[in-house]
């Protein structure tokens, strides 16, 4: 290593004080290095304050000089340190860089670890392997059994597993339904059955083990109830409100106009005096009061065809319609339809028929005579198709 010659230093006699000019002590010097002095004498470097102070030992024997030349030489001491530090470096990591191994390669080092696989390093508290048992451990958190749609190749596992929980949760199709037949008890009560339906808004089947029944009803004359079904904490429940079902969401299936939890079961009509007693019979509700109370048209004589509302006894919900004809006294036949250019039914005069048949989308019939008549016909509604 070359002596440090740069810049000149000032000294004083019998002063252990040398000041540098230009000089970088710190970079360039050491304790213990020999200090050789502008009167030619050598000098043990005892202490470095600076760039540009060091202290001497002895203090400078020469004459005081304000720029002199000097020089700094390193001793042999430095091997020993080095060695004495390389040895300790050796006793502290020498387990340590044995255990790396021989082979400077990152492969090497991780042969050497046996780190070329999962088996050389345990599983940590968080991170865990993908091994059978870790893959049994995995908690679902996160999965939504809402979701219905078909398992596709990039859902992933949770997801996938949340398709077919939910799917197994419904069980059936989106329109399922199975018993919760309406049960007419009195003009101001209600049941439906036990059974099962899918409920859209939950995404699932909603399973009814015991008849619900509704008592004491405070309704509006000559109006359409709806019965709903829906669950409420985890119970099945029923409300019979006016609200209509929205349009079929699958095939004849409905939900509560702007509530998909609410699965639409049944339209009923309140009469002047509280709700219309009905049987249901072959998927229709059948009106059992007196038939005079249903008739839709009274003594009509029409020869040309005309329209007949049948609203006030057949719900919005459905066309299909149970009528009972009476033909005219005398005279043409009655013909019925439920356009006014398709006709379907007819009744000679003096005989009464029934017919289950349908109405237009409002709800509506027309009729007609082939000829003049005497005493005029009339068309009771019997019953209406329970499409849900």
């Amino acid at each position: 290593m070359p002596w440090y010659k740069t810049g000149t230093v000032s000294v004083v006699q019998n002063s252990n004080a040398v000041i540098g000019t230009g000089t970088a002590f710190i970079a360039n010097a050491r304790v213990g290095d020999a200090f050789r002095g502008p009167d030619g004498g050598w000098y043990e470097v005892t202490n470095i304050a600076s760039d540009t102070a060091l202290s001497i030992a002895p203090p400078y024997l020469g004459g005081t000089n304000a720029a002199g030349a000097y020089a700094l030489a390193p001793m042999q001491g430095y091997v020993k340190d080095s060695a004495d530090a390389l040895r300790a470096l050796v006793n502290q990591f020498g387990g340590v860089m044995a255990v790396l191994g021989q082979t400077p390669t990152q492969s090497g080092v991780r042969a050497s670890l046996n780190l070329t696989n999962t088996d050389g390093l345990p599983e940590g508290m968080t991170n865990k392997y993908m091994s059978a048992t870790g893959v049994r451990a995995i908690t679902l958190t996160g999965l939504d059994l809402t979701t219905i749609t078909s398992v596709v190749s990039t859902d992933s596992i949770l997801s996938a597993v949340g398709k077919l929980q939910a799917q197994v949760n419904a069980g059936v199709s989106p329109g399922y339904i199975d018993g919760l037949n309406p049960i007419w008890n009195s003009a101001t009560s209600i049941t439906v059955d036990s059974g099962t339906a899918y409920i859209p808004g939950s995404t699932k089947a909603l399973r009814v083990s015991a008849p619900l029944t509704l008592s004491g009803l405070s309704l509006t004359a000559n109006t359409w109830y709806y019965l709903y079904l829906f669950e409420t904490t985890g119970v099945a429940t029923i409300e019979l409100v006016t609200t209509a079902p929205s349009a079929p969401y699958f095939g004849t299936a409905r939900t509560k106009t702007g509530d998909s939890s609410r699965r639409f079961i049944a339209a009923v009509r309140c009469g002047a005096s509280g709700l219309r007693p009905f049987l249901l019979s072959g998927g229709a509700l059948i009106y059992t009061e007196d038939a005079s109370t249903t008739l839709a048209l009274s003594g009509g004589t029409a020869t040309s065809a005309t329209s007949v509302s049948c609203s006030s006894f057949i719900p919005p919900t459905t066309q299909r319609c149970i009528l009972t004809l009476y033909g005219p006294p005398s005279g043409g036949t009655l013909i019925v339809g439920y356009a006014n250019t398709i006709e379907i039914l007819s009744c000679p005069a003096g005989t009464r028929y029934q017919a289950d048949t349908l109405c237009s989308v409002v709800q509506t019939v027309n009729y007609r005579h082939v000829t003049a008549v005497t005493g005029g016909s009339s068309i009771g509604v019997r019953g209406y198709g329970l499409e849900r």
